[in-house]
């Protein structure tokens, strides 16, 4: 007899008890499941509430609204009908107004009077529906501003079933309305951030469902916009991958912790704390320095250091929410973010042609672009000088103070420290959201042992040409140019080796003999340069320098002339190096050998240390200092620690051509050594690898 039959052969009243019996546990599971539902509701609602009301405006400032509030509902001092963003003030009084009346030691707390000025302001506001010409502030500030008083004021709101209901409408309207293009990277995070308190208001479990998934989507590895292989963030790509950490990023990460924050131990909490805790431990702490970070970070707001303090507490709740394994990391992240200058290595960020290296008394980056890549972008006003940005940019943190206090609304922006540029008075084209800010050549990127490292990148771009090179080690890192060609310029060529803000006077050497400069120009033929606790040795025969020096500004320039055919440039830097007789010995005891210096390969020994690196920009062969040759079949970056016998390779054209191996050879003795590394593939692309290598003894 089977199952069905069983039950077919019970007594109809035994059947009818069994069915009843088998309702009440499915509704007493459904009312249990409702019951917890609502809890996790009042659990976000109550989160959301507290955090809303995180400030107590004063007394002057309610006064000052109430009188400015119009019988209509709307502020005087504020044009409805401009296009500008500027009717935002209007959200964020409403904001001032709900805290007011929600604060317990607030002299307006639950006044009848502010209450009423507060629910006729922002009917006013939902019936205006301002639409700003900019998108952003109707789909991201205005309804997660909003939101914020709403949240406060909604025992208010519910009084009035109309406005409650325009007010939810408000709020959603963004999320259902986003184009996809939208919802993506720090636009997707806060739009639905936005609409968040709609759905919790209501009650909505498929809408929050439907965040939850989101949300879990946007904390993963992202192919475009988001958070990279790499650990670094991405925004605007629409004309290349753009590095954006320091805003969009900034944001992106608020909107994802808010939501952990509010959401976390119900059951629309998310996966993805790990992937945040690597974005600052992996990434993030490594472009902050002495609490400045990296220009390169900053996209279109390159002007200013203001948004260290927003990262600092952004890595302060990531701590908080830290698992205990991550814990200890996270903390040392937060304290190096805060200002420890304890981390050391080398990290070459493959997605964006981004390399940083850091010892305990500088860091210093070289941020390259690519067929792939775009540099600091314009948009909004902001930016509009970037259009050198990233194109060999090597910034130099010593002080930490070369590039604050407005240091780019002065600086002259065809001398972006590390950039070869021609020094015409033309415009220049203004990369309106990363448009032109590619590079014309796909070779751009290193190679990383994670403690020292090389990078490079064929810099194409406004019809100038040059193979460029930097080689970092412990003390020092060099410099090298090859192949600068202008044939249709009009100007001057520049290498700027740095400029930077003013710090004390400019010392420098010519043939032996030593010279101050201060408030001046000089055009020389220069052995080595100081300046704010760097030195600068000059390894080009014949190059001419152009140091210039005010109380403002410091910068160096190596000059190759108006038309080069075939200019090169090479020099060391040496942070830390603040005095003429320092200088001297390091020149006399210079610890580094240039190998080579052409558009087939770049590549410099360190004979101290015993490291090789290199830039093949094609296939061949590099003679080593001691005799030993290395082959490679294919353009790479390479690093050879011989004391290790360690060799590290990468592919700098990443997935614009990147083959499934690169094969080595080491000659020692004559005898060949070959090393065949298996290339990483898709968003690895780029990414160094490395193999220990047994030769022969000499």
């Amino acid at each position: 007899m089977n199952k069905h039959s069983t039950i077919k052969n019970i007594p109809n009243m035994k059947l009818k008890t069994f069915s009843l019996l088998l309702l009440a546990a499915l509704l007493a599971v459904t009312g249990l499941d409702v019951a917890a539902q609502d809890a996790d509701f009042q659990t976000i609602y109550q989160r959301l509430y507290e955090r809303s009301l995180d400030k107590n405006p004063s007394k002057t400032s309610i006064d000052k609204l109430l009188q400015q509030l119009t019988p209509e509902g709307a502020f005087e001092g504020i044009d409805y009908h401009a296009t500008d963003g500027s009717p935002r003030k209007h959200v964020q009084s409403l904001i001032t107004l709900a805290r007011a009346y929600q604060h317990p030691e607030n002299p307006y707390y639950h006044s009848h009077q502010l209450r009423d000025s507060y629910l006729k302001s922002l009917n006013f506001w939902i019936d205006t529906d301002h639409q700003a010409k900019n998108w952003w502030y109707r789909y991201i500030p205005y309804p997660k501003e909003l939101s914020t008083g709403i949240i406060l004021m909604s025992r208010e709101i519910e009084q009035d079933t109309t406005l409650f209901d325009k007010c939810i409408a408000y709020l959603r309207w963004s999320y259902e309305t986003a184009r996809p293009n939208h919802m993506t990277g720090a636009n997707a995070a806060d739009i639905i951030m936005g609409s968040f308190a709609a759905s919790i208001l209501t009650r909505n479990d498929a809408q929050m469902r439907d965040f939850q998934q989101r949300m879990t989507h946007l904390l993963t590895i992202q192919p475009v916009e988001g958070i990279q292989p790499d650990y670094l963030f991405a925004q605007h790509c629409g004309s290349g991958r753009q590095l954006y950490f320091t805003s969009y990023g900034k944001e992106f990460v608020n909107s994802v912790l808010n939501y952990l924050e509010l959401c976390q131990g119900t059951r629309y909490q998310s996966p993805g704390l790990e992937l945040l805790e690597k974005l600052f431990v992996e990434g993030v702490q490594w472009i902050f320095y002495d609490r400045q970070y990296d220009p390169n970070n900053a996209g279109r707001y390159i002007h200013t250091n203001q948004y260290s303090e927003a990262v600092r507490q952004l890595a302060e709740r990531v701590c908080r929410l830290s698992t205990p394994d991550m814990k200890p990391r996270t903390e040392q992240a937060l304290r190096r973010i805060a200002g420890e200058n304890s981390l050391e290595g080398n990290r070459m960020f493959w997605r964006f042609d981004y390399m940083v290296h850091r010892r305990t008394g500088y860091m210093t980056s070289s941020r390259m672009t690519s067929t792939r890549t775009v540099g600091n972008e314009a948009g909004n006003g902001d930016g509009n000088f970037n259009y050198y940005a990233s194109n060999g940019v090597n910034y130099l943190f010593v002080t930490g103070r070369e590039y604050d206090r407005n240091f780019f609304r002065k600086f002259n922006n065809r001398q972006y420290p590390g950039i070869t540029a021609e020094q015409d008075d033309a415009p220049l084209p203004i990369p309106d959201w990363g448009e032109g800010g590619n590079n014309g050549n796909s070779y751009a990127g290193g190679v990383s042992d994670s403690i020292y490292g090389a990078c490079g990148m064929l810099l194409d771009r406004r019809g100038l040409q040059a193979h460029k090179a930097w080689f970092y080690f412990d003390k020092e890192y060099i410099c090298l140019g090859a192949g600068i060609r202008n044939p249709e310029g009009k100007a001057d060529v520049f290498t700027t080796l740095n400029q930077c803000n003013s710090d004390g006077e400019v010392v420098y050497a010519r043939k032996g003999k030593v010279s101050a400069l201060t408030g001046e120009t000089a055009r020389v033929q220069a052995d080595w340069v100081i300046h704010g606790r760097t030195g600068y040795f000059n390894l080009q025969r014949g190059a001419q320098y152009v140091i210039a020096c005010d109380t403002a500004l410091f910068s160096l320039n190596a000059n190759h002339g108006t038309r080069p055919r075939d200019g090169q440039y090479a020099y060391a830097v040496v942070p830390g190096l603040s005095d003429a007789p320092a200088a001297d010995r390091y020149a006399r005891q210079l610890p580094v050998k240039i190998l080579a210096n052409s558009e087939t390969v770049q590549a410099v020994c360190h004979q101290t240390l015993g490291i090789t690196e290199a830039l093949f920009y094609q296939p061949g062969e590099l003679k080593l200092d001691n005799g030993d040759l290395i082959r490679t079949d294919t353009p790479c970056a390479l690093l050879w620690n011989e004391g290790k016998q360690k060799l590290s390779v990468a592919n700098p054209r990443c997935e614009s051509d990147n083959p499934a191996s690169i094969r080595v050879t080491l000659v020692r003795n004559g005898h060949p050594v070959e090393v065949s590394f298996d290339m990483p593939q898709q968003e690895s692309a780029g990414r160094s690898v490395a193999k220990f290598v047994s030769l022969p003894q000499k």
